[in-house]
């Protein structure tokens, strides 16, 4: 008996603890506290204070320079199935060098 109590008592004071805990949640909040700073569209003041032209905010421009529109270009061929093939190119065979002497980390010598 004494068992199932002690059971029961463990189990009421993790409840306990756990509705002492969430009820703390708005309290320690900083930014919910009176008298603290709220944001009030500052970022995106700034930012607009930034650019050179405020309505590329709406929307932007683009750059026939930028490298973007070529890939732009690659993904249509690859939508439309009209893939470029690859270059054929051969530069030889690779063959792995063989060094016969053994190596050493540096710092140590050798016996």
């Amino acid at each position: 008996m004494a068992l199932h109590l002690a059971k029961g008592f463990r189990q009421s004071a993790c409840l306990a603890l756990l509705l002492c805990f969430t009820a703390c949640d708005g309290l320690n909040d900083p930014f919910q506290r009176e008298g603290t700073w709220q944001p009030e569209g500052l970022n995106d003041m700034n930012l607009a204070a930034m650019v050179a032209n405020p309505r590329h905010l709406q929307q932007g421009v683009g750059d026939d320079r930028s490298p973007g529109v070529l890939s732009a270009a690659a993904v249509h061929r690859l939508l439309t199935d009209q893939v470029k093939p690859l270059p054929i190119e051969s530069i030889g065979p690779v063959t792995a060098a063989q060094n016969n002497t053994p190596s050493t980390p540096s710092g140590m010598d050798t016996p």
